[in-house]
C-alpha cells in the first residue's frame, strides 16, 4: 500500500487583524489578533488527512510546541518521525486586511534542525512508490531531494517561499510542483500563466505542473495535457493557508487513485472552503464540507478548458 509522508515545518501562526497591510515607517494597532497552529508543511498534511489520506510527519519541533503536536494528533497524522529539538519553535506574523489579502513574516526556528541523520532514519521506512510531499520552509531540502529520488519515492514539492537563486532546487527530480503565479513568474521569467506552463513544458517535460492563480482559479499541466479550472464562486475572508489547501486535497485525491481532472476540482472546492474562514490549519475544511461546495458548482467548475500543447 503507497505511503504518505510530509517532511516539513510546523510553526505558531499569529494573526493580527489590520486596515490593510502595513507600510514601510508606519505604525499601526491591530483591532485582533488570533494564534493558530501553520507552518506549510503542518497545513498540508492537515489537508491531507481531511482528504482522506493516511498521513505521516516528519520534522523538528521547538519548544513550547505541544499545541503543535496536539493539532498533529488531533487530525490523526502520525508523528513517528518527528523529533524534538531545544530551539525555539518556528512562527509566523501574519497580517491580514479587510479584503482578506494577507503578509507574512516567517522565523523558521526549529524548522532549519533537520540533519542527515534524521533524514536517513526517515526515509529507511519508506520505498518506491511512496508518496513525499515538502515545501522550502526546512533546511537541508536538496538533500532530502536527491535521496527521496534515489529510493524511488514520488516528489511532490511547493517551493515556497522560492529560494533566493531559481536554479537552486533540483527541480528535474520533482514529480509533482505546485506553484502559485508569483512563484511561477520567478522560476520561468515569464508573467503570462500559459508562457509559465509553456517554460516548464520545456524545461521540466516529465513533472506535473499545478499552478494556482488565485481568483482566476488553476491550472494542470501533465505531459502533452492542460486543463484549466475557475475558483469557486465564495466569499473570501482569509487567503492564507488556501494553496496548502489546495494541495494537500489534490494530493489526497491522487492517492485515492482520481484522475487528473477530478484532483483539479477537488482541490479548488476544498481551497474555496479554506477561503472563507480564518486561519491556516484551523480553516482547513473536511472532506464532507468539500465535497458539498463541489456539488454545489460541479456544472460550473466542470466549463474547464482542455487543451493539448505541443
Amino acid at each position: 500500500m503507497q505511503k504518505c509522508l510530509v517532511f516539513g515545518s510546523l510553526n505558531l501562526d499569529y494573526f493580527y487583524t489590520v486596515d490593510h497591510i502595513i507600510a514601510p515607517k508606519e505604525t499601526q494597532s491591530a483591532p485582533q489578533m488570533q494564534c493558530f497552529c501553520g507552518g506549510k508543511g503542518l497545513n498540508q498534511a492537515v489537508a491531507l488527512s481531511q482528504g482522506g489520506a493516511s498521513v505521516n510527519f516528519a520534522g523538528c519541533l521547538g519548544q513550547a510546541s505541544s499545541l503543535l503536536t496536539e493539532t498533529l494528533t488531533q487530525y490523526h497524522i502520525s508523528t513517528e518521525f518527528l523529533r524534538q529539538v531545544d530551539q525555539p519553535a518556528g512562527h509566523a506574523i501574519i497580517q491580514v486586511d479587510g479584503n482578506g489579502q494577507n503578509a507574512i513574516l516567517v522565523y523558521p526556528g526549529s524548522n532549519f534542525a533537520v540533519t542527515s541523520e534524521q533524514i536517513d532514519e526517515t526515509l529507511a521506512h519508506f520505498q518506491k512508490g511512496d508518496l513525499l510531499v515538502i515545501q522550502n520552509e526546512i533546511n537541508r531540502l536538496n538533500e532530502l531531494i536527491c535521496k527521496a529520488h534515489q529510493r524511488g519515492l514520488i516528489i511532490a514539492l511547493n517551493p515556497s517561499p522560492v529560494p533566493v537563486d531559481p536554479k537552486a532546487l533540483p527541480l528535474e527530480l520533482v514529480d509533482l510542483l505546485f506553484i502559485n503565479e508569483v512563484e511561477g513568474a520567478f522560476f520561468s521569467s515569464e508573467n503570462d500563466p500559459q508562457a509559465i506552463l509553456d517554460y516548464f513544458a520545456k524545461t521540466l517535460p516529465d513533472t506535473q505542473i499545478i499552478l494556482t492563480l488565485g481568483d482566476q482559479g488553476s491550472c494542470l499541466q501533465t505531459g502533452r495535457l492542460r486543463i484549466s479550472m475557475p475558483c469557486c464562486p465564495v466569499e473570501v475572508i482569509d487567503t492564507v493557508g488556501a494553496g496548502d489547501t489546495f494541495t494537500g486535497f489534490f494530493l489526497a485525491a491522487k492517492l485515492a487513485g482520481k484522475s487528473a481532472l477530478n484532483c483539479l476540482a477537488m482541490a479548488t472546492a476544498a481551497s474555496g472552503c479554506a477561503v472563507s474562514k480564518k486561519g491556516a490549519s484551523a480553516s482547513i475544511p473536511s472532506l464532507a464540507e468539500t465535497m458539498a461546495l463541489l456539488n454545489k458548482h460541479r456544472d460550473y467548475l466542470w466549463n474547464q478548458k482542455i487543451e493539448f500543447i505541443f
